[in-house]
């Protein structure tokens, strides 16, 4: 299938960078700000603590990028066994080692508090962090005892890999039949069911499915089509983003469902505006974005543990005049361990998949059984 190419500013996508960069810090502040409310609420303003407060909208900004970039990756792209393959070689490379390197980390830290305090916690078993690291751990209703934001994770795996399938599917059906437009009959019609679901209407046998965030994901589709200059595109967009404030006004307003509203419409008036390479452009949102995945895993346990161990310091009662620095502090140490996780484990891991998208697979695959039947 013939992909119609992105607009020419779209290519670096810098703004997108930026936009990760404060979706991961308002996660970041929700968290660690979490830790110290009542002592926050004493000492900040009221709209300080309230934007701390809905930093963790920052998730469903991941879920409608990531719909996003994942549309502009694979486009209209001819899925094949070896296509299939090489993608889900390709996002496990560029996810998996950082992952397994942050949930190792977190326990080692849970160890090291056990032996420092006098409260004991529960350290995660064998196959507890088996289903972590094979993102299983919300489908088999395992207690997080390792991350509370590894749960996102989980979804995100099941976003692609629904996407990538529903697309083969789309293929066969449309080769066979000659419909046209057979994906984005799918993937809509899951995002009906999905905001029939995140609104309660419909539950789920099911823990843990991918289902109920799905119309987040498919906003950043939306997008990268309009990205793409697909036909009706914009009215598609449009379409769907109305049918998303009419649920929102009629069934009452969902922050997270806000959330992804207003990130779609900013991203579009972007792309309208020829703004993705002028927009979170800074040096600072830069180095956040890039630096936004292992920021994102390793903070809740770095950071709260700045936070604990100061307390124990204190004998559980934080003085005011400590509260504000040791925030900031749990803030740095977060971003430095983040720094570190991505120049020892993402970066690597980043080169490695971009060297393998130069691989053709399927003479891989075609050579190595050549030479198994000689």
């Amino acid at each position: 299938m013939n992909d119609i190419s992105p607009p020419k500013e779209s290519m670096r996508l810098r703004s997108i960078d930026g936009l990760r960069g404060i979706a991961a810090m308002g996660v970041v502040l929700y968290h660690l700000s979490g830790n110290l409310k009542e002592d926050l609420q004493q000492l900040l303003p009221a709209f300080l603590n309230t934007i701390m407060s809905y930093g963790y909208l920052g998730v469903p900004v991941f879920f409608v990028i990531s719909g996003l970039v994942i549309s502009l990756s694979i486009g209209d792209s001819l899925v094949t066994k070896h296509y299939a393959a090489k993608f889900i070689v390709r996002r496990s490379i560029r996810l998996d080692p950082t992952y397994w390197a942050a949930i190792f980390f977190g326990i080692a830290l849970l160890i090291f508090k056990n032996k420092i305090s006098a409260v004991q916690e529960p350290l995660p078993s064998v196959g507890n962090i088996l289903a972590h690291m094979f993102y299983l751990q919300d489908l088999l209703t395992v207690r997080p005892l390792i991350s509370v934001v590894f749960w996102t994770l989980c979804l995100e795996i099941q976003f692609y890999l629904f996407y990538l399938f529903s697309l083969w599917i789309s293929q066969k059906v449309t080769k066979k039949l000659n419909i046209s437009n057979f994906h984005l009959l799918i993937i809509i019609g899951l995002g009906v069911f999905s905001i029939l679901v995140d609104r309660s209407f419909y539950s789920l046998s099911v823990n843990g499915l991918f289902i109920s965030n799905w119309h987040y994901f498919l906003i950043g589709v939306l997008v990268a089509r309009v990205f793409r200059r697909k036909a009706y595109s914009t009215q598609v967009f449009f379409i769907w983003i109305l049918f998303e404030c009419i649920t929102s006004l009629y069934f009452g307003e969902k922050p997270y469902q806000t959330a992804g509203i207003i990130i779609g419409i900013f991203l579009y008036a972007l792309w309208w505006r020829s703004l993705l390479d002028r927009v979170f452009t800074s040096a600072t949102l830069q180095y956040l974005g890039t630096i936004s995945y292992t920021l994102y895993l390793v903070h809740p346990d770095i950071g709260w543990k700045v936070i604990s161990t100061a307390r124990m310091f204190f004998h559980g009662h934080l003085p005011k005049i400590y509260v504000i620095p040791v925030l900031l502090a749990a803030i740095v140490v977060s971003i430095i361990v983040a720094h570190i996780f991505h120049l020892l484990f993402e970066k690597p891991s980043l080169r490695l998949a971009e060297k393998l998208k130069k691989v053709d697979f399927e003479n891989l695959f075609s050579s190595k059984a050549a030479v198994n039947s000689q």
